[in-house]
């Protein structure tokens, strides 16, 4: 029994030995090196602003082609979606019946003023009568108004002939502006009538529409900051990106600001107009609109990947003098505004526009976030655009063996 003894307490002064050998072999208690980290010390300045907005396009000028007679369809000169120049021909309706209406109403007005020259020849003659006794003052009173009528009847048959021709001319149907033509919704051989469906839509393209509302909240929010003169605007343009996220090469003007709240959605319209030259674009397009020529002065600003997300919102971290002479990174919440850059969110080529939560100096890690396992962990920071350190050499421990 005390042989047993005396060799497990053997074995185990050997087994504390060895354990102590390890320790020294890794100084520190295993704690891993400083991060390498890239910074941003936060300087503010004046950054250009854009707001983004969903909307549609829509033709500036767009009409249904309707008949202003009633008549059956002869010919039509329009290709379905070709373009068309203002007083193109698209119609021909069947003109026989009323080319026939105004030869009738040309005839009445001939009958017409035979019967006011015979009215007049009267009225002349009893003129001629009554100075000499032989007419009545009744019977001259009569013949004047006959006279009268006479007149009235020619004038309602020139009206007649006049209104006739113009219908005649409606059979012919012309383009009422330069655009598009829509589907055709007649075909030859069709009876149409004014109080019947359209013919054909034509919408004007060049100019083109970008319709898009701005919510009450931030209408009120962006008042608040030219108010406060924490944005600056300029001379306003616009930019359009497509549904693919193609941002087109052209530049729009703001030509709208509805007054009133649209009382479906408690949004105010607003409308910008392009060119569109080229005719690319098309009305019914879903759009983001770009409103740019804002600036925002003294603004605080950082690189898009600098900002993460926790929990608890959008934090990033800032390079913290720590204790005995390190540096550590330590979360700070922010609250972040606008997007400013060329890029869109969640590609690295913009930047974040901090409202709340940063101030001028501070040094936010912008590169190097995933060497971060926790906060308040050690890091070697480097500027943005300054060289970057050498980190110092490893040393391997020299461990002397027992004898």
């Amino acid at each position: 029994m005390h042989r047993l003894s005396a060799g497990f307490v053997l074995g185990m002064s050997v087994l504390l030995a060895a354990c102590g050998q390890k320790e020294a072999a890794q100084p520190g208690g295993g704690m891993p090196p400083p991060a390498q980290v890239t910074i941003e010390i936060v300087e503010p300045h004046t950054v250009p602003i854009s707001f983004e907005y969903v909307g549609r396009l829509e033709a500036s000028r767009e009409v249904e082609i309707r008949p202003r007679v009633a008549a059956v369809i002869e010919r039509r000169y329009f290709e379905e979606g070709a373009p068309v120049k203002a007083g193109a021909r698209l119609y021909k309706l069947d003109a026989a019946s009323i080319a026939a209406q105004a030869r009738a109403a040309g005839a009445e007005l001939a009958n017409r003023k035979a019967l006011h020259a015979q009215a007049r020849l009267e009225l002349e003659r009893n003129q001629m009568l009554a100075a000499q006794g032989f007419v009545s003052a009744r019977a001259l009173d009569v013949t004047q108004t006959a006279l009268a009528v006479t007149e009235a009847g020619v004038r309602a048959a020139q009206a007649n002939l006049t209104d006739a021709r113009v219908n005649l001319g409606y059979t012919d149907i012309h383009a009422p502006l330069s655009g598009v033509m829509g589907r055709a919704l007649q075909v030859e051989g069709a009876l149409v009538s004014p109080t019947g469906p359209a013919l054909t839509t034509l919408a004007q393209i060049s100019p083109i529409y970008a319709r898009f509302s701005i919510g009450e909240d931030a209408r009120l929010a962006l008042e608040k900051q030219r108010e406060d003169g924490t944005l600056e605007q300029g001379h306003q343009q616009v930019g359009l990106v497509l549904a693919d996220g193609t941002r087109i090469d052209a530049k729009g003007k703001l030509n709208f600001s509805d007054y009133k709240a649209n009382p479906q959605t408690g949004a105010f319209d607003m409308r910008a107009e392009f060119t569109n030259a080229d005719g690319n674009l098309k009305p019914g397009q879903f759009v983001r609109a770009i409103v740019e020529g804002g600036k925002l002065p003294d603004a605080i600003s950082v690189p898009q990947p600098a900002v993460q997300d926790g929990p608890t919102g959008k934090f990033v971290y800032v390079a913290t003098p720590g204790e005995k002479g390190m540096t550590v990174a330590l979360p700070r919440p922010v609250e972040v505004g606008p997007w400013i850059g060329s890029g869109e969110p969640g590609k690295g080529q913009g930047r974040w526009v901090i409202s709340s939560g940063l101030k001028p100096g501070d040094k936010v890690v912008v590169d190097g976030m995933a060497r971060i396992f926790f906060p308040g962990m050690p890091i070697t920071p480097s500027v943005a655009g300054a060289p970057a350190a050498t980190p110092p050499a490893k040393t391997a421990a020299a461990v002397t063996p027992n004898k």
